[in-house]
């Protein structure tokens, strides 16, 4: 994992317009957000930011209820408006708003490890999960990033990617002449199937789901250690599938459009979401 800051932009985004503190502090909480609470060197280390200067940003975000600090030696984990700003933010999220009651379901059925990620650039980032109540489990934390292209959720992203996105990846594979090929066997059957390819030992299926535009948004996942999901491959496939379909129903993308996810299995809509 990498932590970009001031030096780094987004796509599109002029260096002019970056105030570089603030670059740093959100960043910051970013990485508390992913890894958990964190003494003030480990913090120092991971951010590769001097101790002063990632102090003096960490009292300004506790002073604005961002960032609170406890225990001896003293941590710092995200405060209460981190809270109060996520769950704005799940409330003016439209995709986050209508998957939650999905993933539920899901769970119900199966109560296997689900995800929601979504493509940031050339990154993959989960926005959402529910977690296995079975003893053998993998989790993940919200916010979690891997690169684009990476276990099940990160080549469905990679396949749905603009053109020009995907080609990036193609070259970088260039000694793999049947990866082009694969992305879009992906795109034919809407989904992609990893056997360890993050875990040893665990199965990821991921399915896209797409808007009113009909672009792959984001991806719906589910991951379950080797021993249960040989037995119940077909279910995770069709289940994931209607499932996925439903929910870019309701992101109003046109019926039309997800004929090739239903003629996967032959499903039709409504099976088990």
């Amino acid at each position: 994992m990498k932590y970009w800051f001031a030096c780094q932009t987004k796509a599109g985004v002029s260096m002019e317009h970056i105030v570089a503190s603030v670059d740093i502090a959100l960043s910051l909480m970013n990485i508390i957000a992913e890894k958990g609470a964190m003494g003030l060197t480990e913090l120092s280390r991971v951010s590769g930011i001097n101790k002063s200067r990632v102090y003096r940003l960490m009292c300004t975000l506790e002073d604005r209820h961002y960032i609170v600090k406890s225990g001896e030696p003293i941590v710092y984990r995200l405060g209460y408006q981190a809270l109060v700003v996520g769950r704005s933010a799940k409330e003016q999220n439209t995709l986050v708003r209508l998957a939650g009651p999905i993933l539920d379901h899901l769970q119900t059925i199966h109560d296997e490890n689900l995800q929601i990620r979504v493509r940031d650039h050339d990154e993959v980032v989960q926005i959402m999960s529910r977690a296995s109540m079975q003893p053998l489990q993998v989790r993940s934390r919200a916010g979690n990033r891997r690169r684009l292209g990476e276990g099940a959720s990160g080549e469905v992203l990679l396949a749905f990617a603009p053109q020009a996105v995907q080609e990036i990846f193609i070259r970088e594979k260039e000694n793999d002449i049947g990866f082009a090929d694969y992305l879009n066997n992906i795109r034919e059957k809407n989904i992609a199937i990893t056997k360890g390819a993050i875990t040893p030992g665990i199965w990821a299926y991921a399915v896209p789901v797409f808007d009113e535009s009909m672009m792959c948004v984001a991806s719906l996942s589910l991951s379950a250690p080797a021993e249960r999901a040989v037995n119940k491959e077909r279910q995770f496939i069709k289940s994931l599938l209607t499932c996925s379909c439903e929910l870019s129903l309701e992101l109003a993308c046109p019926k039309e459009h997800l004929e090739r996810a239903y003629a996967t299995l032959n499903l039709e809509s409504g099976n088990d979401c």
